[in-house]
């Protein structure tokens, strides 16, 4: 009896043990992997980060930047009245954290320097993004929400400052791993730069000189000149656009321009050229002008724009074909998300030589700059030399004159290729002491008709999303538009 009873028992566990396998097996897709390979992982972050910068940050970048205005054809929105609601914020924030930076800190894991390299890296990258647009944002606490991670759902938000003050360590860690790495392990599922781990090392090297040189005017100027200083001396830095962090489309339905395809996704590209951008490339007799906008399609042989926010106020018959757009190169299907353009760095290293004398001639890296842009556009260098020669540089009397061609230059040089760094740049060249885009006189910048902002008055920040004010406890108090990130002044 005993022994029939043991068999009984013996049965009932082998079939437990049976049943327990197959519900298992029940619950697996034989046609997914259980976990990606980080090739894949990487290839999705990268994605998302170009959607988040080129549908997100530089499409609202391009009104506040008054590169473009609304057109006719549709009634003036909130973005070109200055006004910005937490629903708007949404979409941006969504895709950076739950995505983005979820998958980079997938890469960060890796058993592969490469991986582990590059995501730092993009990391990095990413949470300067976050910083320069809404100010203070979940760092230290951030994408902790696994159990191993201690089940952060709400993290908190650590300040902006702080934040910067920890990327050039995250570059460096990155960097150290890209030091143990071969360039075969990520193949062509980098989608920028195929794998070559040298160019990753300059678009990490470039991209620790765009964080540094946004701290230039807010303290800490021994220590800053001096890693500038040490950076170039290196001189391992993006120089060329074979070097720069370029993401191609296709331009085919599902491999379009993020931007592109937003757009197109609804009633189609309605905006058109903003007088602040023609005034300026008209007083500067600017070649780039045809290249950066096209003719009318009503009026042959003009490019004609309006004031910025005034479309409301145009005459009700006229429509988008009496105004220009902007051309292929800076509207198209194909066109690609640019991380970080080669022209600047050139940039960046002509303000270091004026800030902070670098090794660099500031003149011949302003022309550098100017001589990448015009190249890209289709111009020559002798173009660019003839154009810079008109700009008296080498005449400038202070540091201020120098650093308001130079600002300018970079604003035009981001109109409908890098719009967000034109709008940010812009908030960082104008002070109190030299207001070349707010001045109410003298300004490029011109207050939008139906602003509900006042005379002079622009956007410097980001609201916060309302997900996050929902959800996050931790949230801090909404933003206001008008509230400056800490490296504006």
């Amino acid at each position: 009896m005993k022994l029939l009873y043991k068999f009984g028992i013996l049965c009932l566990g082998l079939l437990a043990f049976a049943c327990s396998e197959s519900l298992e097996e029940l619950n697996v897709d034989p046609d997914r992997s259980p976990t990606a390979r980080p090739q894949e992982v990487l290839t999705s972050a990268q994605g998302y980060l170009s959607w988040v910068l080129e549908s997100q940050y530089n499409e609202r970048a391009f009104l506040w930047a008054q590169y473009w205005t609304w057109g006719p054809g549709v009634a003036i929105g909130d973005d070109e009245r200055y006004i910005m609601n937490g629903v708007s914020a949404n979409n941006a924030w969504d895709r950076t954290y739950a995505n983005a930076l979820t998958d980079l800190q997938f890469l960060t894991r890796s058993e592969e320097p490469v991986f582990v390299g590059v995501g730092k890296i993009l990391q990095a990258y990413t949470y300067q993004g976050l910083v320069d647009h809404f100010g203070d944002v979940p760092f230290s606490e951030a994408i902790l929400g696994e159990i191993e991670d201690g089940s952060i759902i709400a993290p908190k938000y650590d300040d902006a400052a702080t934040i910067y003050a920890a990327l050039i360590p995250m570059i460096d860690e990155g960097l150290a791993e890209l030091a143990k790495a071969s360039s075969g392990d990520m193949g062509s599922e980098d989608l920028i730069y195929g794998g070559d781990i040298a160019k990753w090392k300059k678009f990490a090297n470039s991209l620790k000189l765009r964080i540094l040189m946004r701290q230039s005017v807010t303290g800490n100027t021994a220590e800053i000149s001096s890693a500038v200083k040490a950076l170039i001396d290196e001189g391992d830095l993006i120089s060329s656009e074979a070097e720069a962090p370029f993401m191609d489309f296709l331009g085919q339905s599902g491999d379009e321009n993020p931007m592109y395809a937003n757009m197109e996704s609804g009633i189609g590209n309605f905006y058109i050229a903003s007088n602040s951008s023609l005034n300026v490339l008209d007083s500067l007799a600017d070649p780039r002008l045809p290249l950066l906008y096209a003719e009318a399609v009503n009026h042959e042989g003009e490019i004609i724009g309006i004031d910025q926010g005034s479309v409301d106020n145009e005459p009700f018959t006229s429509s988008k074909d009496d105004y220009s757009q902007g051309t292929s190169i800076t509207y198209d299907s194909d066109n690609p998300a640019i991380f970080m353009s080669h022209w600047e760095v050139w940039f960046l290293r002509a303000e270091a030589a004026i800030r902070f004398g670098t090794a660099d001639v500031a003149e011949t890296a302003l022309l550098n700059a100017i001589s990448e842009h015009f190249t890209y556009l289709g111009l020559t260098s002798d173009d660019a030399q003839a154009y810079m020669a008109s700009l008296d540089f080498d005449a400038a009397a202070s540091t201020n004159e120098q650093i308001e061609i130079l600002a300018i230059q970079k604003w035009i040089s981001m109109n409908g290729l890098q719009e967000s760094e034109g709008w940010l740049e812009s908030l960082r060249f104008d002070t109190p002491d030299n207001p070349i885009f707010t001045s109410i006189e003298t300004g490029i910048y011109r207050t939008p008709l139906e602003s509900v902002l006042n005379e002079g008055v622009h956007p410097s920040s980001w609201v916060y999303p309302a997900k996050e004010q929902s959800l996050n406890r931790n949230a801090p108090a909404q933003k206001d538009i008008r509230d400056k990130v800490f490296w504006d002044n």
